[in-house]
C-alpha cells in the first residue's frame, strides 16, 4: 500500500538513509528540517506515517511541539536510541497511534539487510503490522519490545559497550602506548578489538554521550562494571591465581556454548581479514 511518509529531521545521517529505503518502496516521502521550506508542523499534518529522527536532546521538544498535530489515523513514530521517555512524550501529546523504534545501527550501512529494528508498540494495533512488513521487506530483522526492557538491553549494548570502549583507549593513552608500535606485536584479537573501539570513537561524541546520560539504566550496569573490575584487579594485585581462574570460569560458564559459536565466527573474520591484509588492503 502506498503511504505518505514525513521524516522530521530527514536530511540527517538516519533520515535519509530511511528516505531512501521508503522511496525505493513506492512510497511518497516528505522531509523537514533546519534545511528545508517543509516545517516539522507541516510534516506532521499532512503524512500517514510521521517519524521524528533528531538528536537525542532534542527529541522530547520536537515530539512536544508536532505530536498534537498528527492526524489519529495516522502513525507517530521515533527513531531514537532510547525508548521510554519518548514513547511517553508521543502518548502524552497525541491522539494517534503510537510506536517507538530503534534502527540499532548508524547510517553508514549501505542498506537494511540483516540490520536490527526494535519495534516498541504503544497505543494501537492498526499500524504495527504494515510498519513490521515494511521494514522486513527491506531486509531488517524485527524485534518487538517494551520501552522499559529495550532501554534495559541498550545499557548493557551501548552504554557498557561505549564505555568499555573509550576506557580501553584512554588508558592505552595515559600509558603513553604508540598504537603503530603495538600493531607490529599485535594479534588478530587485538586488532579487532582496537578497531571497534576506534570505531566507535570515530563517531559524534555528543552522541554517545547523550546515549550513556540520557539512559537512566546506565549507571547502575557501569557501577557493577567497575565493581567487577576491582574484584579482578584485586586478584592480579594480589596474585591470586585461583580467584582469576575463578573469575574466569565464572563468566566462561555464564556464556555456555554460545562461545563455542563465537570463536568460530571470529575465526571467520580472522581469516578473511588476514586474506585482505595479505593482499596489501588496509585492514
Amino acid at each position: 500500500m502506498h503511504r505518505k511518509i514525513g521524516i522530521i529531521g530527514g536530511t540527517g545521517g538516519m533520515g535519509s538513509l530511511f528516505s531512501g529505503v521508503f522511496a525505493s518502496m513506492g512510497h511518497t516521502v516528505t522531509v523537514s528540517s533546519r534545511h528545508t521550506a517543509v516545517t516539522p508542523e507541516e510534516c506532521a499534518r499532512t503524512n500517514d506515517i510521521v517519524i521524528v529522527t533528531v538528536p537525542i536532546n532534542h527529541t522530547i521538544e520536537v515530539i512536544k511541539r508536532i505530536a498534537p498535530l498528527v492526524n489519529k489515523d495516522s502513525l507517530l513514530m521515533d527513531f531514537t536510541s532510547l525508548k521510554k521517555r519518548e514513547v511517553d512524550a508521543m502518548l502524552e501529546n497525541s491522539t494517534c497511534e503510537v510506536i517507538g523504534c530503534h534502527p540499532v545501527f548508524g547510517p553508514s550501512v549501505n542498506n537494511l539487510q540483516n540490520q536490527v529494528i526494535v519495534l516498541t508498540p504503544a497505543r494501537g494495533n492498526k499500524w504495527i503490522s504494515e510498519i513490521s512488513a515494511m521494514f522486513k521487506k527491506a531486509g531488517a530483522l524485527i524485534e518487538i519490545s517494551t520501552p522499559e526492557k529495550h532501554d534495559e538491553v541498550m545499557a548493557i549494548v551501548q552504554g557498557l559497550i561505549h564505555f568499555t570502549s573509550i576506557t580501553l583507549v584512554n588508558t592505552m593513552r595515559k600509558m603513553n602506548a604508540v598504537p603503530e608500535e603495538i600493531e607490529k606485536f599485535a594479534s588478530p584479537v587485538y586488532r579487532m578489538r582496537v578497531d571497534f573501539a576506534e570505531r566507535i570513537l570515530n563517531q559524534n561524541p555528543e552522541l554517545y554521550a547523550d546515549i550513556a546520560i540520557s539512559n537512566p539504566k546506565v549507571p547502575e550496569i557501569l557501577e557493577t562494571y567497575i565493581k567487577t573490575s576491582q574484584e579482578l584487579l584485586e586478584s592480579v594485585i594480589s596474585k591470586d591465581r585461583e580467584s582469576f581462574i575463578e573469575q574466569f570460569k565464572l563468566a566462561s560458564d555464564y556464556l555456555g556454548d554460545t562461545k563455542i559459536d563465537a570463536e568460530k565466527r571470529t575465526d571467520r573474520i580472522i581469516d578473511f581479514a588476514s586474506k585482505l591484509k595479505g593482499s596489501g588492503s588496509d585492514v
